[in-house]
């Protein structure tokens, strides 16, 4: 057995492009059939021949003043940078272009036939380009349409209506005064923000909404609440001890007023009563009997006794009575003591707490008032510095920094709609089959016998394509079984392997067909061979077809059996072969109760070779224990779903094992049109002569 984990450098033969294609086919169509309908719009919209008319702006950063009682100005280089963002998006805008579409021969060459103002406006916006190239003054302005030949008239008379609106609305020393202002105005607004935050915080801390003049601070009155209820815990304190002094003081006779009332709940208890009755009963009962006896006669001075007793009893139920009530009224007046005592000095602390806080309250409330005048003069500043802007944005007669320097030309640009059409067909195809070649190498699934030889170090034994109700390659499936067969007949003849087990990595894989067929064939090679089911985990009706005995191994296994195997083996029917089911289980492992290599020996009397059916290997540990009885095991891999992972452990698990004979199968090899090697075998199988190579790969290769 080769080493498992080494991996040799071996071609694995995964990566098939046209396969790739091909599984991924409808992902292709679908990618290609998007990328193709995304060109067409961008190439019926960027593609089409076009006018564009391009005209020149120039920024200057030097600004000539109106007033001569004012110095002129020079814009600094950042300043510079933020006009010349301005303008751009100035002569875009809305209210310009809608005043120039008010011109009747703008009108004429560009709106469209029923074309609403607010529709022209949007198209011209989306029309015009403005560029400026860094560390220049200028700015291209350019107008591209497809139909309309006149755009040098539309430009220019947007540039002129852009300028006039600049001229309006360029202040005088913009980025002297009113700049400050701003700023100044953005600082006072900052201000009213936090000082606002301030008394927000202010109001939420006192609870109040407002804050106003000459009135209580509304924490007096909590002060004043406080100082209410302590008062009146003292007193209720008072109350309390003059009541249980009450009860201790002596009155006439030289009785309390605490007896008076022990006595009263003595004489009026229902339980001392009830005990009083029963008592007196029986010491009425006692007194008729020694009426009727001597003073001599035994039974006499028992009753005497027992009268004696009761009158104890009742004595000292009263008196305990008597303590108990004595010790429940005064408990209860001293709980009242402590209960008013604990409420006053709780109500002291609070007072003194509420006297802190009013201090702290107050000057609180006295910050907010002088908040809010701060405010009020942070308005009126505001008011102010308002007024001047707008005094100086009226104050815009000046020539300004902006002046058309190459009035506008119009050319016809020829489009590339062709150009564009096929370099979005070659994209979407190559988008389309390199995503499907990027997602069949991203799947890391085996699928070809090299990828099996790597992981574990050798060669498959075999691979079976998988057939989908095709009579090419199911013939050619049953050839590659029975190679299979013949393979395992020449191990029994040369090493006397006469058990063999076959188990897959996780369910599903085809293991359970697998043994059928392989022990169907063999029996027609004249091998006597029976199939053994030995899967607990998941039994198959294909064994116990013929026979409706629930007996099977698990019989023969049992701790009290007596029957020979032979017996319980069902006879070959059609294609199925001689084969002993699993039987009854109780679960999904096998008891073997120690005699599994016994029943094996009886079976070897009758069968030249066994061929036995496990769970799977990586899901049950039954295929472990029965790896150790065979002369061989059959790793069955399943195409396109076991991982390189999963192979792996199971490799893991059988090298830990070690058995005589290690062989895998890769089962259900799927085959693609363009499929290669898989695809040409099927072709050269079906027809019995040599496929023709390709006309590229004779042009390269001969």
């Amino acid at each position: 057995m080769s080493p498992i984990s080494e991996e040799k450098a071996i071609i694995t033969g995964r990566t098939k492009p046209i396969v790739a294609i091909l599984k991924y086919k409808w992902l292709v169509l679908l990618i290609t059939i998007a990328v193709i309908g995304l060109g067409v719009p961008v190439a019926s919209k960027f593609g089409a021949s076009r006018y564009e008319a391009i005209a020149t702006i120039l920024v200057s950063p030097k600004f000539i003043p109106n007033l001569t009682s004012e110095r002129g100005m020079d814009l600094g280089s950042t300043q510079y940078k933020f006009y010349i963002k301005q303008q751009i998006n100035m002569i875009k805008r809305s209210d310009i272009l809608k005043e120039t579409l008010q011109i009747p021969i703008v009108q004429k060459n560009w709106l469209h036939d029923e074309e609403s103002i607010e529709l022209a406006v949007e198209r011209l916006q989306s029309s015009i380009k403005i560029k400026n190239k860094r560390g220049t003054p200028f700015l291209n302005v350019s107008l591209v349409d497809k139909k309309s030949p006149n755009l040098d008239i539309i430009l220019d008379a947007v540039i002129g209506t852009y300028l006039k609106k600049n001229k309006a609305e360029n202040l005088y020393d913009s980025d002297g005064r009113i700049v400050r202002l701003k700023q100044r105005r953005q600082k006072l607004e900052n201000l009213i923000v936090s000082k606002r935050q301030s008394r927000t915080k202010i109001a939420e801390e006192l609870g109040v909404t407002t804050f106003k003049e000459k009135s209580l601070n509304p924490y007096d009155d909590i002060l004043i609440e406080s100082t209410s209820a302590f008062r009146l815990a003292q007193r209720t304190k008072v109350e309390a001890k003059t009541r249980l002094d009450s009860l201790t003081d002596r009155r006439i006779g030289g009785k309390t007023i605490l007896d008076v009332l022990v006595n009263e709940m003595v004489v009026n208890d229902s339980i001392l009563k009830s005990h009083k009755v029963k008592l007196q009963t029986r010491r009425t009962e006692l007194l008729t009997q020694m009426a009727s006896l001597t003073e001599q006669h035994p039974s006499y001075n028992r009753a005497k006794q027992e009268i004696a007793k009761i009158e104890r009893d009742i004595k000292q139920a009263t008196e305990e009575l008597a303590k108990d009530s004595r010790e429940r009224l005064l408990g209860k007046n001293q709980a009242e003591i402590y209960q008013a005592q604990s409420i006053e000095d709780s109500l002291k602390k609070e007072l003194d707490k509420q006297r802190n806080r009013a201090k702290h309250y107050s000057t609180l409330y006295n910050t907010a008032l002088v908040t809010n005048k701060e405010i009020s003069r942070i308005y009126r500043q505001l008011d102010k510095i308002q007024n001047q802007i707008d005094f100086l944005t009226i104050e815009s007669d000046a020539p300004g920094f902006v002046r058309l320097d190459t009035p506008a030309s119009t050319y016809l640009k020829t489009g590339k709609r062709k150009q564009i059409l096929l370099i979005s067909v070659f994209v979407a195809l190559g988008l389309g089959i390199g995503i499907a070649i990027l997602l069949d190498l991203l799947d890391n699934r085996i699928k070809t016998p090299g990828e099996v030889h790597k992981i574990l170090g050798f060669p498959p034994i075999a691979w079976l394509l998988e057939t989908n109700n095709n009579k090419d390659i199911e013939q050619l499936a049953n050839d590659y079984l029975r190679r299979m067969a013949l393979a395992l007949e020449r191990d029994w003849h040369v090493h006397d392997t006469d058990c063999f087990v076959i188990t897959s990595v996780k369910p599903g894989a085809g293991a359970t067909k697998l043994t059928l067929q392989l022990a169907h064939i063999l029996s027609e090679l004249g091998v006597r061979t029976l199939a053994l089911e030995m899967n607990a985990f998941n039994s198959d009706e294909r064994y116990k077809e013929g026979t409706t005995s629930k007996q099977g191994l698990t019989t023969l296994l049992s701790s009290n059996n007596s029957l020979a195997p032979e017996l319980l083996i069902i006879p070959a029917t059609g294609k199925l072969p001689d084969r002993l089911p699993i039987g009854e289980i109780q679960s999904r492992h096998l008891n073997t109760h120690g005699k599994l290599l016994d029943v094996l020996k009886q079976l070897k009397n009758h069968y030249d070779l066994i061929i036995i059916d496990t769970p799977p290997l990586l899901l049950s540990a039954d295929a472990e224990l029965l790896g150790k009885v065979a002369g061989g095991v059959l790793l069955v891999v399943e195409a396109e779903i076991i991982t390189p992972g999963e192979l792996r452990r199971a490799a893991s698990l059988l090298e830990r094992l070690n058995p005589p004979v290690v062989g895998a199968i890769l089962n259900r090899v799927k085959v693609f049109r363009g499929g290669g090697y898989f695809g040409d075998l099927i072709e050269e199988y079906r027809t019995g002569n040599k496929k023709k190579s390709s006309w590229i790969k004779r042009l390269l290769w001969k």
